[in-house]
């Protein structure tokens, strides 16, 4: 059984990419508390909103990187979301969360390129990698 090993101290298969710029949108605001302080540690630079309507504030001049949504929001869907933020931002990398998985809703983020799906609860680490890579990708001309 995989565990969440997020308490021990940090060991990491890789080193850290650059900082990167990083959005998490979720209405669970110990969510991302936790998100921004893990992302933080790791020297990234972190905004969080707690809907649609406050993340699209919160990603206006900020230019980030990877947004990481949360399928419900209490103002629309993270798809929704994800579509309105790539329209000013077109090479942002997401990656969308959620509590009520599906398969059609795997389909979904396959078929509209998301960078990654991920269903709570999650391993932070896995969380870690997949965010860092898609600001891997982000730096690529």
């Amino acid at each position: 059984m995989e565990t969440d090993t997020a308490h021990r101290p940090r060991r990491y298969a890789e080193e850290a990419p650059p900082a990167g710029r990083i959005l998490v949108v979720d209405d669970q605001e110990n969510l991302c508390w936790v998100l921004a302080r893990i992302l933080s540690e790791r020297g990234h630079v972190v905004r969080t909103a707690a809907s649609g309507s406050l993340a699209i504030r919160a990603a206006a001049g900020f230019d980030c990187q990877v947004a990481i949504v949360d399928y419900r929001l209490p103002d629309t869907n993270g798809t929704a979301l994800i579509a309105r933020l790539r329209a000013d931002a077109p090479r942002l990398r997401a990656i969308l969360m959620t509590s009520y998985g599906s398969e059609a809703l795997r389909e979904e983020v396959r078929a509209s390129g998301l960078h990654g799906y991920f269903e709570k609860p999650f391993v932070n680490l896995r969380m870690i990698a997949s965010v860092e890579s898609a600001i891997r990708e982000s730096l690529v001309p």
